[in-house]
């Protein structure tokens, strides 16, 4: 027990400290909690050994990021010389607490790490890693939802934190097949980096091309779990890059059911062999119904283990249980458009109808979802004889009928085919085939194309061997300074700069402070292109670094020689300042001022004179008001011209 924080303790005026928990984290302590200006339970984490300032600034960064499935710090802060980081409560057992009493069946297994590489996801898009994803740091609540603690800060405070963004995504991605590993088989798979962790699970038998399959130690794994698993633990560097991947490979899964999860895992005692998931499942509802008499040599259970189990089903049979007749579910194609009536002969069909306008539109006939509907009976119509083309009767003079609304289309009792004449209906009309006629007009089209893509062609050659004399003139009303081009010839390109495009080839964080630079791991995350990613400094109380050092610089080493005429950087924030240099690492804060200015959401700073330089430096003598308030500088993006 730490001997400043214990039981009893106060942090921040606020957490009161109440009982300890269990944890699996080196340097740490886990202690139950009690907000006492909400009065709601919290867990307190105390860091007592290891990188505790990078952990409460990763705590930091793990706040920013939002999701129902990650545990929320609600406050970071020290007591004398501990660090202490405040979460919600955590309810529901860990997966290795359930993994303890047997595999999970492959449908949950999904399901459960599905719902974590989501999260996973979320933040590897702000930025933040977790890097010691477990067994043990992944809940299930009583209501399905899945917990993950430890984002960023368990990482941080073993001194993992450090790496680029490809190879922390990597990290978190062969994780979360661990994972998964773990959820088939009931076993961890040897490897990693993570110390004694998890504790009370088997290692899982290895090979020499790594763990061996999940298939060949639990039936009924579906073969792209057991691909993957063996694909990703195996020697090469294969499988999943990213979280996202990862989801790519499980979706898409069900949901998680929770019956029974707390008992087992405070109650029941660990069992080798325990079956799959379903086969219990099964096994528990035949002894409810009856028909399996339960065994009570050893005496009656305490409470009947349910794991948790993910009700798989198709989204069209869901549709099609969900469907109201007349109603076309998602993703259903119309019905064909029927054949409307029409006074003037007879429109797709061999018989002219006509619907008076006092009878009122026939209904809308829809196909029922998946399966079409059987046609109602015909009543008898009496169907003249056929007419002989020789003898084709004149077309018949009767007054227009009203049409048919659009979706409608009559019935046969809607037929007066006395109306026209001799009982007898018009003849159909002849229709030509407009097929010929469609494929001639876009050959037409084409021929035209490109005979005027040929002619623009070589219009163009020619103007360029026309003198440079003949190509251009001075308008009757311009000055000897203004001209213009001729028509048809092809303008005078302006002569080049002298330098080549400046382009960013790479970028080094400079701290006066610490040789290391602050957070040189997501420097890339400033000229990758996507404004959601963001390069950051750690969070400081006051604008002024407080007071610890004079500021901090990003160096801009570009590919090339080239010529620098303006910086825009994209920052999420306002306030602050900052100094564009021409200096190098050594002197960030020296060599040639060319533009300084405060910082805001678009800040382009323009030079008075462009410079031709390979090295350019942003010097942050004063740190912006993040979104949330705190004093640091978020760059999404820097753009050279």
């Amino acid at each position: 027990m730490n001997e400043v924080v214990g039981r009893g303790t106060v942090l921040a005026g606020r957490y009161r400290v109440l009982e300890p928990d269990t944890t699996d984290l080196p340097g740490s302590s886990l202690w139950q909690g009690n907000d006492q200006i909400l009065d709601r339970p919290v867990r307190v984490h105390l860091l007592h050994t290891g990188d505790v300032p990078q952990a409460l600034d990763a705590a930091r960064r793990a706040a920013l990021v939002i999701d129902p499935r990650l545990v929320r710090v609600l406050d970071v802060g020290m007591h004398e010389d501990t660090g202490y980081v405040v979460t919600e409560q955590v309810t529901g057992p860990s997966l290795e607490q359930l993994a303890a009493h047997g595999p999970l069946s492959a449908d949950q297994a999904r399901a459960l790490v599905g719902e974590v590489a989501s999260a996973l996801e979320i933040a590897r898009r702000r930025g933040v890693h977790h890097l010691t994803l477990r067994p043990s740091a992944v809940h299930v609540a009583a209501d399905g939802r899945v917990l993950v603690t430890g984002l960023a800060l368990d990482g941080a405070l073993l001194g993992l934190a450090g790496g680029d963004a490809r190879s922390t995504s990597r990290t978190d991605a062969v994780s979360l097949v661990r994972v998964l590993y773990t959820a088939l088989t009931g076993q961890w798979p040897s490897g990693g980096h993570l110390p004694n962790i998890p504790a009370e699970l088997p290692s899982a038998p290895a090979t020499e091309q790594g763990p061996v399959p999940p298939a060949d130690l639990v039936a009924g794994v579906p073969n792209d779990l057991d691909t993957l698993c063996a694909v990703t633990l195996g020697p090469h560097v294969d499988g999943p890059h990213s979280p996202g991947e990862v989801v790519r490979e499980l979706e898409p899964w069900g949901s998680i059911r929770t019956v029974g999860l707390q008992q087992a895992a405070e109650t029941l005692p660990a069992q080798s062999g325990w079956p799959i998931v379903g086969a219990a499942v099964a096994a528990g509802a035949a002894t409810a119904a009856g028909t399996v008499e339960p065994d009570y040599d050893d005496g009656p259970p305490t409470q009947a283990f349910t794991p948790p189990q993910v009700q798989r089903q198709s989204v069209r049979a869901t549709f099609a249980e969900q469907a109201t007749p007349g109603a076309s579910p998602p993703g259903t194609p119309p019905p064909a458009t029927p054949t409307r009536a029409s006074a003037f002969g007879p429109v797709g069909g061999t018989r002219p109808p006509v619907v008076p306008a006092a009878q009122p539109p026939a209904p809308v006939i829809q196909e029922p979802v998946f399966q079409a509907p059987a046609a109602p009976p015909m009543p008898p119509v009496a169907v003249p004889p056929p007419v002989s083309a020789s003898a084709q009767p004149a077309p018949p003079t009767f007054a227009p009928a009203s049409f048919a609304p659009m979706g409608a289309g009559p019935t046969d009792d809607d037929l007066h085919w006395e109306d026209f004449g001799a009982g007898e209906p018009a003849a159909p009309a002849r229709r030509s085939d407009p097929t010929p006629l469609v494929l001639g007009a876009v050959v037409v089209v084409v021929l035209i194309g490109l005979f005027l893509a040929f002619r623009a062609l070589f219009a163009g050659s020619e103007a360029e061997d026309v003198p440079a004399a003949q190509t251009t003139s001075q308008a009757p009303s311009s000055t000897p300074e203004e001209t213009t081009s001729t028509p048809g010839t092809t303008p005078t390109a302006p002569a080049p700069t002298a330098g080549g495009t400046p382009v960013i080839a790479s970028i080094q964080s400079i701290d006066p402070a610490d040789n290391d630079g602050e957070h040189p791991e997501a420097v890339d995350l400033a000229r990758d292109g996507d404004p959601s990613s963001v390069w950051y400094t750690m969070t400081y109380k006051r604008a002024d670094f407080g007071g610890l050092k004079p500021g901090v610089a990003l160096v801009l080493s570009l590919q090339e020689q080239a010529t620098v005429s303006s910086v825009k950087l994209q920052i999420n924030g306002a306030g602050g300042h900052v100094q564009v240099r021409q200096t190098d690492a050594a002197n960030p804060s020296g060599g040639t001022l060319l533009a300084e200015g405060a910082l805001g959401p678009e800040t382009v700073l323009t030079f008075d004179q462009p410079v031709d330089t390979d090295t350019i430096v942003l010097w942050f003598d004063g740190l912006a008001t993040a979104p949330d308030g705190a004093y640091r500088i978020e760059l999404a993006e820097i753009t050279l011209s």
